[in-house]
């Protein structure tokens, strides 16, 4: 297969968006990082919470889960989306530099694999077919090398990078193990390079939340996924009922303790678990259960309390 570089800049997706009216120019800037994943959520609930403060000033950047995580230990955002849970190392990176976090899920989603829609002869994979297409040694390299009956066109491969938990998720329930996974692909957090590379190219295979499939379906479509128990696509029911497991994954948003004693943040944070039950659906995610909502309040309520 033939390497594919990222274009200058890719690497990390510059996806921003910043809000502010009035008075509010002066306010501090509440800063939203992380996943790529959840960029549309952030956006589209960033500018529900401009809606009824208009004086807000909120920062949304995706720069992958990982990145986040650095940025929200380092103390540079107040709180960061993702789409894994923080690690035993990152953890400790917050705990040495004096941060303590809360994380609470906030919506769910599947990772989808997504096809040019002119490619109609490939219309479902199985769990070892997709760890044979990205394991290490890159041995695939046309379409007829993983199954005789498809035809022998040059595979072109596009996905997140290391630096993404979608790339930790994928590579764990795929390869796994968190990492494993061949170089040679085009790599970039910005979901809509992935969408528009595969767009691009008849025979291109990529992989990305479906939420960001739901921005693409006009130009990609997705590729079924069969575990063992039959092809299944992301849908939202798929999703929600488990089906699509173990594709399918809770998503995450973190916030420090400390920037909950500024009101900006702690209104912020709390909007963002309010409106993400209602807005979640509307913007390619499947909702968590009331109840998941009612106890992340909760546990923003009592972080807010034990900030130092």
């Amino acid at each position: 297969m033939t390497p594919l570089r990222p274009m200058p800049g890719a690497a990390t997706a510059g996806l921003v968006v910043a809000l502010s009216a009035g008075c509010g120019r002066d306010a501090p800037v509440v800063s939203v990082g992380g996943a790529s994943s959840l960029y549309p959520l952030s956006e589209a609930i960033a500018e529900d919470f401009a809606g009824e403060r208009p004086d807000a000033r909120i920062a949304v950047v995706a720069s992958g889960s990982a990145g986040g995580f650095r940025r929200l230990c380092a103390g540079e955002v107040d709180i960061t989306g993702a789409s894994r849970p923080i690690s035993t190392a990152e953890s400790e990176r917050c705990r040495i530099a004096g941060i303590r976090y809360l994380g609470v899920p906030i919506a769910r989603d599947g990772i989808a694999i997504v096809a040019n829609r002119a490619n109609t002869a490939v219309q479902c994979l199985t769990l070892d077919e997709l760890r044979r297409l990205w394991e290490p040694s890159g041995a695939v390299a046309t379409w007829r090398d993983l199954r005789p009956a498809y035809p022998s066109e040059e595979i072109r491969l596009f996905g997140p990078g290391p630096g993404s938990g979608t790339f930790d998720a994928f590579t764990r329930v795929v390869m796994g193990r968190p990492g494993a996974s061949r170089a040679d692909y085009y790599q970039t957090e910005a979901d809509n390079l992935i969408a528009h590379g595969v767009a691009g190219n008849r025979w291109a295979l990529g992989y990305f939340g479906s939420a960001a499939f739901a921005a693409h379906r006009d130009r990609l479509r997705t590729i079924e996924v069969d575990t063992g128990f039959g092809c299944v696509r992301p849908t939202d029911e798929a999703v929600s009922a488990g089906a699509y497991s173990p594709l399918s994954r809770d998503l995450y948003i973190y916030v420090a303790y400390s920037t909950l004693e500024r009101a900006d943040v702690f209104d912020f944070a709390h909007h963002y678990i309010v409106a993400a039950e209602r807005l979640s659906a509307l913007t390619g995610y499947v909702p968590l259960p009331s109840a998941e909502y009612v106890r992340s309040r909760a546990l923003l309520a009592g972080a807010r309390g034990a900030a130092p």
